[in-house]
């Protein structure tokens, strides 16, 4: 059994009460859009905003927390997980006198990944563990490993997310843990029939029973969970006061229309290549093996959307265009400045050659 379904079971067989809610955007301190994201057309980020850690715990004294969280999503047309955890020293070294306030993590679960089918599922779960120092040690080791895999071209350290995996299996296996809060989620495109819908927008999961807090009344100002006035102005942000006494993660989504272009070092350097060929006058070797090089990369790199594609391969070959043209006039562009362009008329045969890549790929 893999720790994905193991999670699952533990939550369902050990997690105590709690309650989950979406927060509405109009329950946030800042705008945002909140519609539906539909596959293929954006970026996504999970975050872990925020936790507190109740007294109900001897935290450090007796136990150690330790969050986990593990995000399952199609990568290319496979389903990949990226495992996260968070030792003692990355929830803001927590003192001893610190405790029952508020923890500011604002820690990347993902990186921005194209949505471009399936669904997203997220685990997220905090442990506490018999305090020993091997076990501390263990914690801090697999921490540094699991924060090397938010990068936004996810497929140069994709190798990692296996042995990190692997390893927070066994430490999970290891030593006493308890479940503390458990939560899990899966989202679908936009139209998928539930209100589960992936979308921009913070969502929460409370260690309360389902009666004892007021959803209406729970908000987000400054990136921290409150209790304010409810409806749908913004007097929360004025009369509004921090949740307390109770054990908490807020979450996150991101939605971004780009990705990171200057990410992408792949195909950067492929158009970096480009652009000092045509300076040069190397008109031939740019056509014959660089354009069709950026085009294969492009689709077949799965940290980009299925929309995007098209319209980078047309941008970049419209700029190689214009700088061949006007090469004393026009400089070379970083991959973000070509991605800023207006989209180029395309022809019937530029047209059918993409659509091709599309089906092939």
């Amino acid at each position: 059994m893999n720790l994905f379904s193991s999670l699952s079971e533990s939550f369902t067989r050990e997690a105590p009460k709690y309650k989950t809610l979406f927060l509405p955007q109009y329950r946030v301190d800042i705008d945002y859009d909140d519609t539906a994201i539909y596959a293929g057309e954006a970026y996504c980020r999970i975050w872990l905003v925020e936790m507190r850690l109740a007294k109900d715990v001897e935290w450090f004294k007796q136990r150690y927390p330790v969050v986990h969280a593990a995000i399952r999503f199609n990568h290319g047309g496979k389903p990949v997980t990226i495992p996260y955890i968070a030792a003692p020293g990355q929830l803001q070294k927590i003192a001893k006198d610190n405790l029952d306030k508020v923890i500011q993590c604002n820690y990347p679960l993902t990186p921005l990944f194209p949505f471009n089918n399936g669904l997203v599922e997220l685990q997220a779960g905090l442990f506490s563990i018999a305090a020993e120092d091997f076990v501390g040690k263990f914690i801090k080791t697999m921490g540094r490993f699991s924060e090397l895999l938010p990068v936004p071209e996810l497929s140069r350290v994709l190798k990692l997310a296996e042995p990190v995996y692997q390893g927070i299996e066994d430490l999970l296996d290891i030593g006493d843990r308890r479940l503390e809060l458990g939560y899990q989620q899966t989202f679908t495109e936009a139209e998928g029939g539930g209100s589960n819908y992936l979308r921009a927008g913070f969502f929460a999961a409370i260690l309360a029973e389902e009666s004892k807090i007021n959803n209406d009344a729970l908000c987000v100002v400054n990136d921290s969970l409150y209790l304010g006035s409810p409806g749908n102005t913004k007097v929360f942000i004025r009369d509004g006061k921090p949740l307390e006494g109770y054990s908490y993660m807020l979450f996150r989504i991101e939605k971004r229309k780009q990705q990171d272009w200057e990410s992408l070092l792949t195909i950067k350097e492929l158009v970096n290549q480009a652009q000092d060929g045509v300076i040069s006058g190397e008109y031939e070797k740019v056509k014959q093996f660089l354009l069709p090089a950026i085009q294969t990369t492009i689709y077949r790199s799965p940290d980009i959307t299925k929309s995007d594609r098209k319209l980078m391969v047309l941008k970049i070959k419209d700029f190689l265009q214009e700088l061949g043209l006007q090469a004393t006039k026009v400089q070379k562009r970083s991959l973000y400045s070509i991605m800023q362009r207006s989209i180029p008329q395309i022809d019937s045969a530029t047209e059918l050659e993409l659509a091709a890549l599309e089906q092939f790929f």
